[in-house]
């Protein structure tokens, strides 16, 4: 074993973190399989934006209160406290010496590169830098944005919600993640918007509270997951977010989709999970006007393979601002020494759709779930 640091583990959007849920477990199999390294579980805001869930996510590894910045509070119109983990840190002397390997699904892989800038720039005086962070992972990752967050409310043009959809755009991306996974439980499930003032509260339904939500200053603005997640969002993180000389970087590539016969569309395989079929067909034919980013060549027909979630355009690596340099492809068989740091990698999952990675796969995938987690560690373990 070439290093014992330690892995981190960050969900996506509406993702959870231990216990929250009772016996129901984000992560699926990665913490029933055998690891060289030792894992943790963070939970960070599932509807807030990469940079506040960054900001909850390094006070968890340190074992500090959670600071969102005075700037960006203020900015925001948010508290700039949150909860204080002083005492239960993952890594408490989490160091240039005593680095973290990183890894996200979905919403936590933007999560997880935001902490990496945050460090990099030293945003909490601890004295950090990239060094931090040894390695990270993106598993299904929302590295260049989801067009399909355009089919949820966002406007084309500016990537903000539309006024007229605010108040749907929850509700039917939380019936999408209740049909897909059983996970959200009207009764327990916590949406960590304390900075917000958005605690749920006694009594109030769920429907309720989101209603609450979406007619607040948190959803109207830049600074929450939808935002984080559009094209526009993405672009504007890549271009600030560095991909750094000292560190190793993958990206793993979900996708079931079958291309149309007939037209260069992608349609869901049968085997998708139902809950992801309508949102893999609009991913699938989403076609743009007009470019919604100004990035050089940019085609709608680029996006269309995808997971049910996430087109693997957007999963492969930073592409479409910023200097991203990339090492390119490998796969089981790729030698360890292959690996540079400093570029992206990254290997593709064909058949897997976006839930298979997490929570409750397909009967079929459970198999390689449990595969895929003990090749990750172990991956990691020999950087």
């Amino acid at each position: 074993m070439a290093n014992e640091h330690p892995v981190v583990l960050v969900h996506g959007m509406f993702g959870f973190g231990p216990k929250e849920l009772g016996p129901l477990n984000y992560w699926g199999s990665a913490f029933k399989v055998s690891s060289p390294l030792q894992r943790y579980e963070a939970s960070v805001g599932p509807m807030s934006s990469a940079h506040d869930r960054a900001c909850e996510l390094a006070a968890q590894i340190r074992g500090t209160r959670v600071d969102y910045g005075t700037q960006h509070a203020k900015q925001e119109g948010h508290e700039r406290y949150g909860y204080d983990f002083a005492g239960n840190g993952f890594v408490p002397e989490w160091s240039d010496s005593k680095p973290v390997h990183l890894v996200g699904h979905s919403l936590g892989s933007p999560t997880i590169r935001c902490l990496q800038h945050l460090l990099e720039i030293d945003y909490w005086g601890w004295g950090s830098s990239h060094r931090w962070v040894s390695s990270i992972s993106t598993i299904s990752g929302v590295s260049n944005g989801s067009t399909l967050t355009y089919f949820f409310g966002a406007d084309e043009k500016t990537g903000l919600i539309r006024k007229e959809s605010r108040a749907t755009v929850l509700l039917f991306m939380i019936e999408i993640y209740m049909y897909a996974t059983h996970a959200i439980q009207d009764s327990v499930y916590n949406f960590d918007l304390d900075q917000w003032g958005l605690d749920r509260e006694p009594g109030e339904s769920l429907p309720e509270y989101l209603l609450r939500v979406s007619q607040s200053r948190f959803f109207k603005g830049r600074d929450n997951a939808v935002y984080t997640l559009t094209l526009q969002g993405a672009y504007a993180d890549n271009a600030v977010w560095k991909t750094h000389p000292e560190t190793y970087y993958f990206s793993y590539i979900t996708e079931q989709t079958i291309s149309a016969l007939l037209s260069a569309r992608y349609y869901p395989d049968p085997r998708m999970n139902p809950a992801l079929l309508s949102s893999s067909t609009y991913i699938g034919g989403k076609e743009f006007e007009r470019p919604p980013i100004p990035a050089p060549g940019f085609e709608s027909s680029d996006w269309w393979e995808n997971d049910g979630l996430v087109s693997t355009y957007s999963q492969q690596y930073p592409r479409i601002s910023g200097d991203h340099p990339v090492g390119g492809e490998f796969t089981n068989d790729t030698s360890i020494d292959h690996f540079q740091q400093g570029k992206w990698y990254y290997k593709w999952e064909r058949d897997v759709d976006h839930l298979d990675v997490c929570i409750s796969p397909e009967l079929t995938q459970i198999g390689w779930q449990r595969r895929f987690y003990s090749d990750l560690f172990k991956r990691l373990a020999a950087l």
